[in-house]
């Protein structure tokens, strides 16, 4: 493949990158909020065989402890196995993870960890684990891209999502 335009690129690379070299880090206390939406890969097999990814989509706010680890308060909501959760058939998990910033600056490298509660027609206590990057887009707002798994019980949900995120400060 030959690159027709390549000053195009050039510039393009130059603006985007603009604001990941000017990006700054985090501070203890600094809070967010984001808006996430995803499917659901696993945990999508009914008895009626649909395999298909689940839509979903969620928010979460939190504070960042130190300017490598962030507490999370996240809620995700996705429709759910037509046999479960009454005329809603929704399925909804309450989260609160420990996440762990690679670096600073920039492109951002995370691990989270933590503790979910899954509700349907009943509630069940699930692991949740994860990993993805955030990179700036512009001053206080973020994207990030992750993959995310709950598992616990009969239960298993595994859900790539993208995220925009607003930092108050």
């Amino acid at each position: 493949m030959t690159l027709r335009r390549p000053r195009v690129y050039i510039i393009l690379f130059i603006v985007l990158s603009a604001d990941l070299l000017c990006a700054q880090g985090h501070g203890a206390g600094d809070a967010f909020i984001a808006v996430r939406g995803g499917a659901n890969l696993v945990g999508n097999t009914y008895r009626v065989r649909e395999r298909k990814p689940e839509p979903g989509a969620g928010a979460s706010i939190g504070t960042f402890l130190s300017d490598h680890w962030a507490l999370e308060l996240e809620t995700w909501v996705r429709a759910s196995n037509p046999e479960c959760c009454g005329p809603r058939r929704r399925e909804m998990l309450y989260s609160i993870s420990v996440v762990r910033l690679l670096t600073s600056h920039g492109l951002q490298p995370y691990m989270l960890g933590g503790i979910t509660m899954l509700r349907a027609d009943s509630s069940e206590l699930q692991v949740q684990v994860g990993l993805g990057a955030q990179f700036p887009v512009y001053r206080r707002l973020h994207m990030t891209i992750d993959l995310r798994g709950n598992g616990g019980g009969a239960t298993m949900i595994v859900r790539p999502t993208a995220a925009i995120i607003y930092n108050f400060r």
